[in-house]
């Protein structure tokens, strides 16, 4: 998502733009995210102290853990009223294949430096802030640069509403030189 808007602040500054596993959403298009059902990560994750709360039940490894667990799947995570988020994966449960001991070693220690505070910020808590490039419709701001989008064909975000479509029509609106590339057994974590 950084990258996008830089590519609308500074057209001049780049060759084309390559993302993974989240797509050029303008305006418009996130709103779309406000109908998810409250108990989906976003939500709640956008609530000050919530997720900070939930996390901090567990040390930076278990949450570096089971968030690699939940978001390998592809089913969207929903917590019911009663739980959190981190209640919805168990300590037990095998990390993805591709994820090894050692990555989960590398990402607990620099999160068990810095905290999750940054990671929760940018997209969750900035997702809905509103960015108005120079010379765009505030609206709807289009990418020109060339542009590469990676994906998971089992990634949880396909089955928001909406999505599906917007990707198969929608985006090239907003990205016209947008190429997509599905990667067959890619998840959220391409």
């Amino acid at each position: 998502m950084v990258g996008y808007i830089f590519s609308l602040f500074f057209p001049n500054k780049i060759a084309g733009i390559i993302t993974l596993g989240i797509p050029y959403m303008p305006p418009e298009a996130l709103q779309q995210l406000q109908t998810l059902p409250e108990g989906f990560y976003m939500r709640r994750w956008q609530e000050p102290r919530r997720a900070e709360s939930d996390f901090g039940r567990f040390d930076a490894k278990s949450v570096v853990r089971k968030i690699y667990i939940l978001f390998s799947r592809s089913e969207v995570p929903i917590a019911s009223e009663d739980q959190e988020i981190m209640d919805l994966v168990e300590q037990s449960a095998p990390l993805p294949s591709w994820f090894t001991e050692e990555d989960l070693e590398t990402y607990a220690a620099s999160y068990g430096k810095s905290g999750f505070l940054t990671a929760l910020q940018v997209p969750y808590r900035s997702l809905l802030e509103r960015v108005e490039p120079p010379n765009h419709d505030p609206n709807a701001p289009i990418v020109k640069a060339p542009a590469l989008f990676i994906t998971g064909e089992k990634d949880f975000f396909f089955s928001f509403p909406g999505m599906a479509e917007y990707l198969k029509s929608g985006i090239k609106k907003y990205v016209p030189n947008l190429e997509i590339m599905y990667l067959p057994e890619g998840s959220h974590f391409v």
